[in-house]
């Protein structure tokens, strides 16, 4: 099993819940980034019952900590940035196996700055194992700073309190 990377860069304090381990940039190809996935077959969460493979949500949540991963680590959004998901689009063609390495690739594009911070990008990437695809995951995705955070939550939550 690979080393997961510190927990600070994909919001998660406890350890087992850190699906990547590396995370690089791609050499010579512009916003695209590999990591590899950390699938601990004894997470009480993702494997409540016995699989024969890596469950889809598993992988699904390994892709969505990706993108922060990305965001801190090579995008300069800083630490305190809070993430909110717009959008996910997932296909799975294949199973992951539990026998071998699933690997994540992702490129990085619609990058849109405000105040000069990163606030929004979308992320489209594929899970592999062995050389082959087993699906694609592509997302929408919002980085706000903690006070506009908490003013668009009051916000919302007003709304439904109306």
């Amino acid at each position: 099993m690979s080393e997961r990377i510190d927990g600070r860069y994909v919001h998660k304090i406890v350890e087992r819940n850190i699906l990547l381990g590396r995370v690089v940039r791609r050499p010579g190809a512009e916003e695209w980034y590999d990591a590899e996935m950390v699938h601990d077959t004894s997470h009480p969460f993702f494997f409540e019952h016995q699989l024969d493979h890596v469950p889809a949500m598993m992988l699904v949540e390994a892709g969505r900590q990706l993108g922060i991963a990305i965001s801190h680590l090579f995008l300069g959004v800083p630490m305190t940035f809070l993430f909110a998901t717009r959008s996910f689009d997932i296909e799975f063609t294949d199973f992951a196996e539990l026998d071998s390495p699933v690997t994540i690739a992702a490129r990085v594009t619609d990058k849109r700055y405000r105040h000069g911070h990163l606030f929004q990008l979308r992320l489209d990437g594929y899970f592999s194992q062995r050389d082959q695809r087993l699906g694609t995951m592509g997302g929408n995705w919002a980085m706000l700073p903690p006070a506009l955070w908490k003013r668009y939550r009051r916000r919302e939550q007003s709304r439904v309190n109306a």
